[in-house]
């Protein structure tokens, strides 16, 4: 799964849309198909909603909560060391 950027629109009127899509193979061609459409990425993107949400999925994965934990606690290495 990832997300994509889905153009839509002409002249003015053009808009971003953010989609959450699953590639599969179907014999030897790839076909793509759209789980969910979060909505315009300018929406998005400008009330937070973005923001929000990837903060949100984050408790499901151990190592962005790290990642995200060290942020928030404005912690920083000061040294690293290379195990071989």
């Amino acid at each position: 799964m990832f997300v994509r950027v889905k153009r839509s629109g002409r002249g003015e009127q053009k808009h971003e849309y953010l989609q959450i899509v699953e590639s599969r193979r179907e014999g030897a061609k790839v076909r793509q198909k759209v789980l969910a459409t979060l909505g315009r990425r300018d929406t998005l993107t400008a009330d937070g909603t973005l923001d929000n949400l990837i903060r949100s999925l984050t408790k499901f994965s151990s190592n962005l909560r790290v990642i995200e934990h060290a942020r928030r606690e404005n912690l920083h290495a000061h040294r690293a060391s290379s195990w071989g």
